[in-house]
C-alpha cells in the first residue's frame, strides 16, 4: 500500500499527464498509429505479415504474470523507467529496415523488423507490469474519472498536433523517409516522456524477496475472484471484436475509400476530436453514476463503427469529410469505452493489496486477445481477397459476433458503484418534471 497522501499524489499528477502525453506522441508516430502499418506496407509486406507484426507486440505480454514478482522486488518505478528507455532505442534501430530492404531484400527486412518488434514488445510488457500498479497507487479512486478525462484531453491535443505534422510530412516527403522521419520524431517525444516519468514518486518495491509459491497463491486468488474473471471474460470478447474490425482501418481507408496515405494519417485527427468532445463529460459522469451505463454506451458505439465505415462514399471529393466524421465517432466511442472499463478495473475489479498479480494477469490476457485481432484479421483478409471485391465486409461481419456476446456478458456484470438504469431513468424524469414545473 502507498505511504503517499492523496494531496502528495494530486500535486504530482500533472507530471504523469505530461509524461503520458509524450508517450502518446511516441506510440502514435511509431507502432500504434496509422504510420506503422503504412511503413510496413511500404516495405512490401503482405497483410498476413503485417498482421503478424502487429500481433507480436501484445503477445509478448504473456510474460507479465511471470515478471510480476521480479518487478515487485525491483520496484515498479525503477523497472518501468529502465525498460521504457531501452525500447525507444529499439524502435530507432527498426528505422534501418528500408536500408536493409534495399540491400538484402524483403525477407531480410521482415526478419529485422520482427527482431526489433520482439525486443520492443518484451520491454513494453515488462515496463507495463510496473506501470499499472504504479498508476493505481498514484491516482486516488474518488477522482479517477476526472483524472482519466484530463489525461485523455491533454493527450489528445498533443496527438492532434503530431498527427497533423505526420500527415504533412508523409505527403511532402518521398521514399521511405515519409515514414522514418515521423517515427524518429515519435522516438524523441518518447524519451522526453521517460524523463517526465522520473519526477513521479512512489512505485517502490513491495517484496523483499522473490517467493514463487506466494506468487502462485496470489494468482489463484485472482483466478477464483468471480467478479474479476467475469470482467475479464467480457473484456476478452469486446477486445477481440473491436481489434478484428479496427486493425486494418488505415488500409481500408486507402484501398476502399481511396484516401491518400497523408489523409489516412490525418483521420487520426478526427478520432482525436471525438476524444476531446467526450472526455470531460464522460469523466464527470463516471464519478457520479458509475461505470456500467457508460460501458454499455461505449460498446454500442463500437458495434456501430464498422457499418459507418462501409457507408463512407468511395473515391469521391466528399470521401475525406465523411471518413473524418466516422473517425470522430470512433474517437467518442473509444473514449467512452476505454475510460469506463478502465475505471471499473482500478476501482472495482482489482484489490490494491494484490494489484501486481491481478493487473499483470489482466494485462497479459487482454493484450494476448487484442493481439489475436490483427493476426486473425490479416489472415481473414488474405483468405477473402481472391474471392471478394471488398474483403473488409466479411471481416466486419465476423467481428460483430464477439462484441454482441460481450454486450450480453456486460449486462450481467456487477458494479457496486453504478446507479441502476431504473434509478438513472427516474432521476432524469424528476429533472424533466422539475424543469416543466419551473416553466
Amino acid at each position: 500500500m502507498s505511504d503517499l497522501t492523496d494531496r502528495q499524489k494530486i500535486r504530482k499528477l500533472p507530471f504523469y499527464i505530461a509524461a503520458m502525453t509524450m508517450n502518446s506522441v511516441f506510440t502514435t508516430l511509431t507502432v500504434f498509429g496509422s504510420v506503422f502499418p503504412l511503413f510496413l506496407a511500404d516495405l512490401g509486406l503482405d497483410k498476413a505479415r503485417i498482421g503478424l507484426a502487429l500481433a507480436l507486440i501484445p503477445y509478448a505480454t504473456l510474460i507479465s504474470p511471470i515478471m510480476a514478482p521480479f518487478v515487485s522486488k525491483w520496484g515498479f518505478r525503477r523497472t518501468f523507467l529502465t525498460v521504457w528507455t531501452i525500447r525507444k532505442f529499439i524502435i530507432t534501430a527498426m528505422l534501418l529496415a528500408p536500408a536493409i530492404l534495399a540491400t538484402a531484400g524483403p525477407n531480410a527486412a521482415f526478419a529485422w523488423v520482427t527482431v526489433c518488434i520482439v525486443g520492443f514488445a518484451l520491454c513494453r510488457a515488462t515496463g507495463d507490469t510496473g506501470l499499472l500498479p504504479w498508476t493505481q497507487e498514484l491516482v486516488p479512486n474518488d477522482i479517477r474519472g476526472k483524472f482519466l478525462a484530463f489525461e485523455n484531453l491533454v493527450g489528445t491535443i498533443g496527438q492532434i498536433a503530431v498527427v497533423a505534422l505526420a500527415g504533412i510530412l508523409i505527403d511532402q516527403l518521398s521514399g521511405s523517409s515519409r515514414y522514418t522521419v515521423p517515427m524518429g520524431i515519435g522516438v524523441a517525444g518518447g524519451l522526453i516522456g521517460v524523463l517526465l516519468f522520473s519526477f513521479l514518486p512512489g512505485g517502490k518495491p513491495t517484496r523483499s524477496q522473490i517467493d514463487l509459491r506466494a506468487h502462485l497463491a496470489e494468482v489463484q486468488i485472482a483466478l477464483k475472484d468471480r467478479n474479476f474473471m467475469s470482467f475479464m471474460g467480457m473484456l476478452t470478447l469486446v477486445t477481440l471484436g473491436s481489434a478484428l474490425s479496427g486493425s486494418f482501418i488505415p488500409l481500408f481507408a486507402a484501398e476502399q475509400i481511396g484516401l491518400s496515405p497523408g489523409n489516412v494519417v490525418l483521420l487520426t485527427i478526427g478520432a482525436s476530436a471525438g476524444t476531446l468532445l467526450s472526455s470531460l463529460p464522460v469523466g464527470w459522469a463516471l464519478d457520479r453514476i458509475g461505470n456500467k451505463p457508460l460501458m454499455l454506451l461505449g460498446l454500442a458505439l463500437l458495434i456501430a463503427l464498422p457499418w459507418c465505415w462501409l457507408a463512407v462514399p468511395r473515391h469521391e471529393p466528399t470521401s475525406l469529410a465523411f471518413a473524418m466524421g466516422v473517425s470522430c465517432l470512433a474517437g467518442i466511442g473509444g473514449a467512452v469505452w476505454m475510460m469506463s472499463w478502465n475505471r471499473f478495473l482500478f476501482n472495482s475489479a482489482v484489490p490494491p493489496q494484490h494489484s501486481a498479480v491481478y493487473l499483470s494477469t489482466y494485462y497479459a490476457w487482454s493484450s494476448f486477445v487484442g493481439g489475436s485481432g490483427p493476426l486473425l484479421a490479416g489472415a481473414i483478409l488474405t483468405l477473402l481477397a481472391p474471392s471478394a471485391t471488398n474483403p473488409y465486409l466479411g471481416l466486419f461481419i465476423i467481428s460483430l459476433a464477439p462484441m454482441l456476446i460481450g454486450a450480453v456478458a456486460l449486462g450481467r456484470l456487477r458494479d457496486h458503484e453504478a446507479i441502476s438504469m431504473r434509478q438513472l431513468a427516474g432521476r432524469a424524469l424528476r429533472r424533466i418534471g422539475s424543469a416543466l414545473d419551473g416553466s
